[in-house]
């Protein structure tokens, strides 16, 4: 999922203006800056896509109380669903209106995949990742306790795929434009394996 995040977050860069779609850091502060400057229009633009973020966390809080077992399978479904957009919509698009279905489907993935090995790690950005892996590897280098590895590994491992989706999804503008959108489609492929095998597994210890 963390691939899958980093090719959100490099097509949006390398396509859509070098405006990152995964976080709402920059746009919030938009969003003031068009309150004080008086940009009615930068305002609606700006509110809507924090609309559609918080939509996203809304629906991903709200479905695990109806269909616990199946709200990953739906966050799958809304990455692809929002990749596929992506390809469709029309190039002359202002491209922070192309960013909206970047923004519901990350809100939606964060929410859905946020704890890994029991660690708060997000899948869609890596500031606080980067600040983990950094802290627990220092850590480690001080005392030697080993628990820390784990830590380590887990941020570690998250920030690798997540640059590696960074760097599919820009080596796909290359050659492809928007349509190397078509690469978080293909990333989300292990993903649906993996959910997969996690249900088979859970089925055979029930069935045990």
């Amino acid at each position: 999922m963390a691939l899958v995040g980093g090719v959100f977050g490099g097509f949006a860069v390398c396509n859509l203006g070098e405006i990152f779609g995964n976080a709402q850091t920059l746009n919030l502060m938009s969003l003031v800056r068009s309150v004080v400057y008086a940009e009615p229009m930068e305002l609606m633009l700006r509110l809507a896509s924090a609309i559609l973020y918080f939509f996203g966390f809304a629906l991903a809080a709200i479905l695990p109380k109806f269909i616990k077992s199946k709200t990953e399978i739906v966050s799958l479904a809304i990455d692809a669903a929002a990749f596929v957009t992506l390809m469709l919509l029309p190039e002359d698009l202002p491209p922070f209106i192309s960013l909206y279905p970047i923004f519901f489907a990350t809100a939606f993935q964060w929410t859905t995949f946020e704890y890994i090995d029991g660690y708060n790690c997000s899948t869609i950005f890596s500031s606080n990742n980067y600040r983990q892996f950094l802290t627990s590897l220092t850590e480690y280098a001080i005392d030697r306790d080993k628990s820390r590895l784990i830590k380590t590994r887990v941020f570690g491992l998250t920030l690798l795929y997540f640059h590696i989706g960074v760097a599919l999804a820009c080596i796909g503008t290359l050659f492809f434009g928007r349509m190397s959108a078509v690469i978080g489609i293909l990333a989300l492929i292990p993903a649906v394996i993996f959910r997969y095998k996690n249900v088979v597994k859970r089925r055979v210890s029930q069935a045990r």
